[in-house]
């Protein structure tokens, strides 16, 4: 499984840089709808674009471990062309709220 990672692809950091991103804002959007139910004075539309902004944060530290660390420059270029692109959405999600 660990070899699957360690490929020079900017398909495979492209993928990286979704994915993980993706489990994060999945998981910090449950918690989020958990203490909505309990709070419901917290504005939702608000809180959306934060949560997107804070999913990206471990996309920077893969960055810096596959280019720094692993010298895997394609799969790094993906990573970076993820990112850039929820960069995008967040922008658009936050200035059309």
């Amino acid at each position: 499984m660990l070899e699957k990672l360690r490929r020079d692809s900017i398909g495979m950091g492209i993928a990286m840089g979704i994915i993980i991103p993706g489990i994060l804002f999945g998981i910090l959007y449950a918690v989020l709808v958990i203490l909505l139910k309990q709070n419901p004075a917290l504005p939702m539309k608000t809180l959306i674009p934060k949560v997107i902004l804070i999913s990206l944060i471990p996309s920077v530290f893969i960055l810096r471990y596959y280019l720094i660390k692993l010298k895997y420059d394609r799969t790094g270029r993906g990573i970076l062309i993820a990112t850039f692109a929820l960069a995008l959405v967040f922008v658009i999600v936050q200035f059309t709220i």
